[in-house]
């Protein structure tokens, strides 16, 4: 009974916070769309992808972070409390929860995976100079220009954008699939998509992140050296291709024209026009600056507050779970 009332409420405080953090993210979202937007592309990008992350990893971090140290420090191995009904009910919910979760990543790595292999059981490998990783051209697909993989990327290039793009162009669009790579786009896209809840503002967040993102990644393409010029081109000639563009909803790749994207095509172009007057005005974009440190810093400050506060936070957290288990 003991560890069984221990994961009972672990999964009962997830669901709860989960909940409490979505419902009280609603309002920050209104708040935040109307500003947001004068912040630069890699910013807007940065903060929706926390900001949708941030219900579920609050609620991690407090379930495992508070609740389950406080219950083995001040809970007895020999109690005798029971699971009531509503515990049971809230754990059943958080149990659901991560159980979906779970069944997304795996459905969504297992999708990428056989399609992958289907693309490379029909391609062949193409001899790009300059790129790090390998660049396959796909006989059987269309209007396809996208990266795979999270920690070993492969780009796939259908045969009708390879014929449709100069050069020049296929050099901009993989800058383009390279700044996803840089950014772990792709990681993020598999977090996001499997932590979806069914909330407007929450879809509307995700729909702001795949927007920014693809922003970002081609002004971390011109800032590299690509050309807003070619990059601008290799965008409309592949919005603009016919045939059945691939969905990819339940895939972790990057696609240079996302499925549904429109306005976000329409943004990233005049975006791109922005950059290249800025180009010919002999003001060069500033290239990305690198915050590893400052992360290092920030995560050994939290920690240290963290381990600070520890002591005094469990004995009123243990008082909260007594009152879920009375």
């Amino acid at each position: 009974m003991f560890y069984g009332l221990c994961v009972a409420l672990c999964l009962a405080v997830m669901f709860l916070v989960c909940a409490l953090a979505v419902l009280v993210s609603l309002p920050v979202f209104r708040l935040v769309r109307v500003a947001l937007p004068s912040a630069r592309p890699r910013t807007q990008a940065n903060f929706w992808f926390l900001f949708r992350l941030a219900p579920f990893t609050l609620a991690a971090i407090i379930s495992l972070g508070l609740a389950l140290p406080a219950f083995l420090e001040f809970e007895p191995p020999s109690t005798g409390e029971m699971i009531n009904w509503p515990l049971l009910a809230l754990a059943g919910l958080g149990a659901a929860m991560l159980a979906a979760i779970a069944g997304r990543v795996v459905r969504m790595l297992r999708a990428t995976r056989a399609l992958t292999q289907r693309w490379l059981s029909r391609s062949h490998k193409l001899s790009m100079a300059g790129v790090s990783f390998p660049v396959y051209s796909v006989s059987d697909a269309s209007s396809l220009l996208a990266v795979t993989g999270i920690f070993r990327p492969q780009v796939f290039i259908s045969r009708d954008v390879a014929q449709a793009l100069t050069g020049e162009e296929l050099s901009a669009a993989l800058a383009h699939e390279l700044a996803h790579v840089h950014r772990f786009d792709n990681l993020k896209q598999l977090l996001l998509k499997s932590t979806q809840f069914p909330v407007s503002a929450l879809r509307a967040a995700d729909a702001e992140w795949t927007s920014a993102s693809e922003i970002a990644a081609d002004e971390i393409a011109v800032s590299q050296g690509a050309s807003a010029l070619e990059l601008s081109s290799a965008l409309i000639k592949v919005g603009r291709l016919s045939g059945k563009m691939f969905s990819p909803q339940r895939l972790a790749a990057s696609h240079l024209v996302p499925c549904g994207c429109g306005a976000s095509t329409g943004m990233r172009a005049a975006h791109l026009r922005t950059l290249l007057e800025k180009d010919s005005s002999s003001a060069p974009l500033a290239p990305e600056r690198s915050f590893a440190g400052g992360k290092i810093v920030a995560a050994l400050f939290f920690a240290l507050m963290y381990l600070a506060c520890l002591a005094t936070l469990l004995p009123a957290v243990h008082e909260a779970l007594e009152f879920l288990v009375r």
